[in-house]
């Protein structure tokens, strides 16, 4: 059958504080290892936001530096008049 392409969610990558002087190298490091970069990366807040497909997140965080890969949720809050639940 081969390789089905799995696909592909939205995360947040949190760096150590320790580690901001290595950003680019860990950036280039997640991104070898199927982190496709989104937008800039936050070098203030220590984040980097991608797509990776679901089977490649635990070796994302597997990356020296990094402390947490996170999946992108989203939330909905229902309108001001439905009733409270």
């Amino acid at each position: 059958m081969g390789d089905v392409a799995q696909p592909k969610v939205e995360v947040i990558v949190t760096i150590g504080q320790d580690r901001m002087e290595n950003l680019k190298q860990i950036t280039s490091e997640l991104q070898s290892r199927g982190l496709q970069i989104t937008n800039e990366p936050l070098e203030s807040l220590g984040m980097i936001s991608g797509m990776a497909e679901s089977t490649s997140i635990e070796q994302l965080k597997q990356v020296n530096g990094v402390t947490a890969v996170e999946k992108v949720g989203t939330v909905q809050i229902p309108p001001p008049d439905s009733d409270v639940q």
